[in-house]
């Protein structure tokens, strides 16, 4: 009893984990330009004022020059036209809410979201995917977006087992039936979504030919606290919680949703796309999701070890996109992650030096050079020029 005693009093140090703007505001990150290859991860990042003087646009990506605080109205129009409603029952239980925008484009994108995102976020993404030739599949991961909440209310960001995620994607892509109606299909994830989609790739036999990472989630960021501490603070919270109430624990520092103002936020320095996110969870109040569970914290730490543990076991391509000034998530798991797969030598690790955690609600002079690499990358795939040893 009185080591238990001093576990619990530890329990205030599991604050570091959730920046309060990870409670209500989307999830984002920071930048810096730096290319490297499997076996060098030094930096090569270009001058920053090449950077901020001239972006390589070559995709003609929307830039913030068109945006307003709620995307825009062009994007806006594509998302009502085109984004048609799918859900499915979860083996696992709750019902899970999928987005198809199926245009009749030749190949085709699946998006695994992080934590605390909906389908909505993505909506600039789309509209750019589909200009450039994709057709796009979206998933609300369970727990929150418009999928089933757990945890016992609304707002608790709760899964019971971190597999459930990757049981509800594998369901999702195989409805899809990818490979008999696209020449080319992969697989694009963000944060959280990073790991769900690393450990599916591990498991599955799945339809993609190559895989994109932005801000992967294979470490995170547990300031002075040794991961193993936060294991065991948060497996034992969890457990105690559950002795005396039906709701899942709030992971100390988070709680309900709030929503946080642009000033001070560690997501991203895109005033414009920090606006135009939060007000999907503004508008549409049935997205909003406040703090994780002490569930989720342990969940996740273990799912996020295994990943980079049978990194080995991806057959396919895969670039990892690293926000260079990311607070949320660190890059020691994404280089550990890289380096533990040696099967594909045309992977690629590149560092958006500068940029916060939400790549793609960053500033133009961040999010187009990250953007841009993975259309490359996808592009080369579909020449035939990325390959795997099987």
């Amino acid at each position: 009893m009185v080591c238990l005693i001093r576990i619990l009093r530890l329990l205030p140090i599991l604050s570091i984990l959730f920046h309060p703007t990870m409670q209500a505001s989307p999830t984002m990150l920071e930048d810096k330009i730096q290319l490297e290859d499997k076996t060098q991860l030094e930096n090569k990042a270009q001058p920053e004022s090449k950077t901020e003087n001239f972006l390589d646009n070559k995709y003609h990506l929307n830039t913030e020059a068109l945006l307003d605080d709620q995307f825009s109205p062009v994007i806006n129009r594509f998302w009502n036209e085109n984004a048609k409603v799918n859900t499915f029952e979860s083996i696992n239980g709750g019902t899970i809410h999928t987005i198809h925008i199926a245009t009749g484009q030749a190949n085709a994108i699946v998006i695994s979201q992080g934590r605390n995102e909906s389908t909505l976020k993505y909506k600039e993404l789309v509209f750019e995917l589909n200009q450039q030739g994709y057709d796009i599949f979206l998933i609300d991961h369970r727990g929150q977006g418009l999928s089933s909440r757990l945890g016992g209310d609304a707002h608790r960001g709760h899964v019971q087992e971190f597999q459930d995620y990757v049981v509800d994607l594998t369901t999702f892509v195989e409805t899809l039936q990818l490979d008999t109606k696209y020449h080319s299909r992969f697989l694009l994830s963000h944060s959280m979504g990073g790991t769900i989609s690393a450990l599916y790739l591990q498991q599955q036999a799945h339809p993609f030919q190559a895989s994109a990472f932005f801000s992967p989630m294979f470490s995170i960021n547990l300031g002075a606290l040794p991961a193993f501490l936060a294991k065991l603070i948060s497996y034992i919270s969890d457990l105690i919680c559950a002795w005396f109430s039906d709701l899942a624990c709030y992971a100390p520092g988070s709680g309900p949703y709030f929503s946080n103002p642009f000033e001070g936020n560690s997501l991203t320095s895109s005033e414009k796309r920090y606006r135009s996110a939060l007000s999907t969870f503004e508008i549409n109040t049935k997205t909003q999701l406040g703090g994780p569970s002490m569930r989720w914290v342990n969940e996740s730490l273990y799912a996020s070890e295994k990943a980079i543990t049978d990194a080995a076991q991806i057959d396919i391509p895969m670039i990892v996109i690293q926000a260079g000034a990311d607070s949320i998530v660190t890059a020691e798991g994404q280089q550990a992650f890289f380096a533990n797969n040696t099967r594909c030598q045309h992977n690629q690790f590149i560092t958006i030096a500068n940029a916060q955690h939400e790549l793609l609600l960053e500033q133009d002079k961040y999010r187009i050079p990250a953007i841009t690499a993975v259309l490359d990358f996808f592009k080369q795939s579909q020449q035939g020029k990325l390959t795997c040893t099987k």
